[in-house]
């Protein structure tokens, strides 16, 4: 299908030309395709992706070119793609699936239900076996002790002529020598080492600061208690989604489409700002230094969302 957006095509023509840019220009910009960028302008869309791209793409170009994509969708609105709803064969076989996996656990329970008397049963006699094989080895170890209990004969100090017998209890005690007192010295050290106080290490904490609410809502965040700005955008593995990336200077750092499970890793200690822009926020994941990233807003309401995270270092604090 072929869109009327001459106009609209026009409009960022004119926009282009006022920046000085070529397509050339534009694509190393955006990292789009110079001939999808030659559909926008012609309003060709049948050989972009889809209308969710053609809508992402649009974006992009305009802003590009300075222009406001917000302004332009809803002076273009009837001319700019719809994105498309979840057909309602999906949500029925959903469903269907849904009451196969609580017929399969109905079964598992009445199974569970019969097999169980019979397990307690065969525990019970196992724990009654225990307990009399334990009472009746405590009882024989008791009388095994009181038949060897006997009455130690007393020890004396005797002398004659070729022997002499001494009570041990009257030798004399061997000093400690130099190797034990030291290590009893080292015994004492480990110990008080163990008893000094560990200073306790830095919580990270990432804080909601702002939120600016809309169809393409902006959420900014404080990154603080770490020493290290490390990010990684992970793909859904059947997904597909744009992700713009640029520091607070607008140097970008990643403009264009993930998918199919691909993985962004980046590390952003040296910056001080980072915006992320994620088209399609139920086909992408977030983590921040290792730990799960929560979007502010659901992915089912807020398909589009912005996410800006200042970075303040633990050293800086």
């Amino acid at each position: 299908m072929v869109l009327s957006l001459t106009e609209l095509g026009k409009r960022l023509v004119e926009a282009r030309k006022q920046k000085n840019l070529t397509l050339d220009e534009l694509q190393a910009m955006t990292k789009i395709q110079k001939r999808y960028l030659q559909a926008i302008e012609d309003g060709n869309l049948d050989i972009l992706p889809g209308k969710f791209y053609a809508r992402a793409f649009i974006k992009q170009y305009a802003e590009a070119v300075g222009l406001d994509p917000e302004r332009l969708f809803d002076e273009y609105a009837s001319e700019i793609p719809k994105t498309e709803t979840e057909p309602t064969e999906v949500l029925n076989s959903l469903s269907r699936r849904q009451r196969k996996k609580s017929t399969v656990s109905s079964q598992t329970s009445n199974l569970l239900a019969s097999i169980l008397p019979k397990l307690l049963i065969a525990l019970l006699v196992i724990c009654v076996v225990v307990f009399l094989w334990l009472f009746f080895q405590d009882k024989q170890g008791s009388e095994n002790a009181e038949n060897v209990k006997t009455e130690e004969p007393p020890v004396e100090s005797q002398q004659d002529e070729n022997i002499t017998i001494i009570n041990p209890s009257e030798e004399n005690i061997p000093e400690e020598t130099d190797e034990e007192e030291a290590e009893e010295t080292m015994d004492n050290e480990e110990e008080q080492s163990q008893n000094e106080t560990v200073p306790e290490e830095p919580i990270q904490q990432l804080v909601q600061i702002e939120q600016k609410n809309g169809s393409s809502p902006l959420t900014v965040y404080e990154l603080t208690g770490a020493e290290e700005f490390l990010v990684e955008i992970t793909a859904a593995p059947n997904g597909r989604s744009y992700v713009g990336i640029e520091n607070g200077l607008g140097k970008s750092f990643y403009a264009g489409e993930v998918k199919n499970g691909e993985k962004l890793s980046y590390d952003f200690t040296a910056e001080q700002e980072i915006m992320l822009n994620v088209g399609r926020t139920l086909d992408v994941s977030i983590k921040i230094n290792g730990q799960d990233f929560a979007y502010p807003f659901t992915p089912n309401e807020k398909v589009h969302q912005k996410i800006k995270i200042k970075f303040i270092k633990e050293s800086q604090q």
